[in-house]
């Protein structure tokens, strides 16, 4: 099993990662500081018995000048060890300095130091640095030191060793950023997903209440005028305003089932139904003729039978029928066409609205951009504007074959 490698030391991983095998493999390698502290005493032991060793080896018996410079040159480079994670160019510096003023001196200087350093360079740098810093070890060492190839030789091993161990963090590191990246965009398609869920829910409620009440006003104020001169038709009205209430209700219901969310009262909710299709239109043309808009309906061809593209034309008829019933000034004929016969299909709405100021509103304004985005979905087009004198149109286009996902 291999270990992960964080691409960043110190900082946690994004995704579940396998953790290495073995309780003391996995505790060295969550404190490398103490790995680092362990190897710089290790190295200074060696560097001071060094010093001591190698002097009294030669029969010089009184060698204080051989023995402090390297003592202090192992102290120097031990310090610089702790930091060869972090700064290994400045620790390689240090360590080679360390060595060539020692030779220069007379004083023994052992090897080891500038193979831990160069060792760093590949493994916590790049393989270019490594090699870098071993050529211009091989040239001062070809220069200063008597037995220059079996010192290349050895600081060769270190190179090659430091190639294996750097590939392998380098390639381990490379494969947890990829992972955390795919986390990252994994949770960046969520999110996106999750707002064009809200958005489309938005879309539907706001067809929904903008329907509904605009339908209940209209009934409303026609009730009101009724309720002396003919208090049957007036009864009707209050009657049909609770019918619109209803089904609205039912409608807001499904769309907040949709989402997961449980009633006020903590009851049932009503079973999930599909949403609103071409079926279901004449029943939506005849709650705006009760509500005194009067529109009839033209259809020509075979409507599609995709359930997302249907959804998206009952909303659209909803939207401009409803603006209608807004904003038409004593509309006498209000007239919506379908023509599925053609390439592409075609949806009209008209209404002979009189020339003048609108009817107050009681929308947001957003009822266009509404039907702007339903029909982007599909790939189509909308152009929405006058038509005759004081009328209004809303035609639409989309393709035979939607390309979106509507509804």
């Amino acid at each position: 099993m291999s270990e992960p490698v964080a691409v960043s030391e110190g900082k946690a991983l994004a995704v579940d990662l396998p953790r290495p095998a073995g309780a003391m493999r996995r505790f060295w390698g969550s404190h490398p500081w103490l790995v680092d502290s362990l190897l710089a005493a290790g190295y200074l032991a060696v560097g001071a018995l060094w010093a001591v060793i190698t002097p009294l080896s030669s029969g010089d018996w009184s060698p204080i000048a051989p023995i402090l410079v390297p003592l202090v040159g192992a102290v120097v480079s031990a310090v610089a060890l702790l930091f060869r994670r972090h700064q290994p160019w400045v620790v390689f510096g240090i360590i080679g300095i360390v060595a060539l003023v020692s030779h220069l001196l007379d004083a023994p200087a052992e090897p080891f130091g500038v193979g831990l350093a160069l060792y760093a360079l590949f493994v916590y740098r790049s393989n270019r640095s490594g090699w870098i810093a071993f050529g211009v070890t091989a040239i001062v060492s070809l220069f200063f030191l008597p037995a220059s190839v079996l010192f290349i030789v050895g600081m060769l091993v270190a190179a090659l060793l430091g190639v294996t161990v750097g590939d392998r963090r380098r390639y381990i590191g490379a494969i947890v950023e990829r992972a955390n990246q795919l986390a990252r965009e994994r949770d960046q398609q969520a999110r996106l997903a999750t707002l064009a869920e809200r958005a489309r829910i938005t879309r539907e409620m706001h067809d929904v209440v903008a329907h509904s009440v605009s339908v209940m006003v209209s009934l409303a104020d026609g009730a009101g005028a009724l309720a002396d001169k003919d208090p049957q038709r007036s009864r009707e009205a209050i009657r049909e305003i609770g019918d619109v209430g209803r089904k609205s209700l039912v409608e807001m219901r499904q769309l907040m089932g949709a989402l997961g969310d449980e009633t006020a009262d903590g009851e049932e909710q009503s079973p999930l139904r599909p949403n609103p299709g071409l079926g279901e239109l004449p029943g939506l043309l005849e709650s705006f003729r009760a509500a005194g808009l009067p529109v009839t309906m033209r259809t020509q061809g075979t409507p599609p039978e995709q359930a997302g593209l249907q959804n998206a034309i009952h909303r659209i008829v909803q939207e401009s029928l409803t603006n209608a019933l807004r904003y038409a000034r004593e509309p006498r004929h209000v007239l919506v066409a379908l023509d599925f016969t053609g390439e592409p299909l075609t949806l009209e709405v008209t209404d002979d609205g009189r020339a003048g100021p609108p009817a107050e509103s009681v929308g947001s304004g957003s009822g266009l951009v509404g039907i702007r985005e339903r029909v982007r979905l599909y790939g189509g087009t909308v152009d929405a504007g006058p038509a005759g004198d004081g009328g209004w149109r809303v035609r639409v286009e989309i393709p035979n074959e939607g390309r979106g996902h509507g509804g």
